[in-house]
């Protein structure tokens, strides 16, 4: 696969990277409709399937028009048919992770290189998912406002301990029985108040996220969360995540 002269292998982390780009291009139209003044850009696949780039974009309803990369034409094209964008913020690359894929396959000697050829840094990221349980990145996201806010209610609507239990009860070989699941799963909740009336709650507030996908199984998949702090310091959750009949996605066990 040819993206301007760069060759892709279409793989689960690509495809993942194609998920990443479609659920966070919100925050572009966002930070596009407020006047950000910076490099922007939307990919889509042209008339002959081959994805380019469409750069100064602006929205205009439906629609994202700008100027093509590869010979500065002006061109409009359906919001639907973007399939990654890109902003350039204080030489700094946000989104663009059909590029993020590419760059991840190369040497470190080839990734300065690139860097040099973009001009700008490429580094981990900030994946602008929306707090909301429409996805599973968003429901770990919303969960950690609720331990900002100290919201007891709001940290249990993200939960399913019934279900959490049976991962638990899996992962340790126990042996299944319905009554042992709910006792388990009363022990789990109550186990989660203790710790949060006995310690302060977790702060999540001025951090940046990274997701990635580890593995998938039947409704539920296994998400890693990497933390990065303002000072540097960056920590890596892994969660099972699972999809609800009727309430969305429930944050389920850590994964040690």
């Amino acid at each position: 696969m040819t993206d301007n002269h760069i060759t892709i292998d279409v793989n689960d982390e690509y495809l993942y990277n194609l998920y990443k780009a479609k659920s966070t291009i919100w925050y572009f139209d966002h930070v596009i409709d407020n006047g950000f003044e910076g490099y922007n850009s939307i990919k889509f696949k042209n008339e002959n399937e081959v994805f380019v780039w469409l750069e100064n974009v602006e929205t205009d309803g439906k629609y994202y028009k700008g100027t093509l990369v590869e010979n500065g034409q002006p061109h409009i094209i359906s919001r639907n048919d973007a399939a990654d964008w890109m902003i350039i913020d204080n030489e700094r690359m946000i989104g663009a992770y059909t590029i993020r894929h590419y760059y991840d396959t190369l040497t470190r000697d080839e990734q300065l290189s690139f860097e040099n050829y973009c001009g700008c840094c490429i580094d981990h990221g900030n994946d602008f998912f929306k707090a909301d349980r429409s996805t599973p990145e968003g429901a770990l996201m919303t969960l950690e406002n609720f331990y900002n806010d100290r919201n007891w209610d709001g940290i249990l609507s993200c939960k399913d301990f019934y279900w959490e239990a049976e991962n638990v009860m899996l992962e340790h070989a126990m042996i299944f029985d319905p009554k042992t699941r709910l006792q388990l799963a009363n022990v789990l909740k109550v186990s989660l108040q203790e710790d949060l009336g006995n310690k302060a709650f977790p702060n999540f507030e001025a951090i940046e996220r990274v997701f990635n996908l580890l593995e998938r199984r039947g409704e539920q998949e296994l998400i890693e969360e990497k933390l990065i702090y303002a000072d540097g310091f960056v920590t890596v959750n892994k969660f099972w995540v699972g999809l609800t009949e009727n309430d969305g996605w429930k944050v389920l066990n850590l994964v040690d």
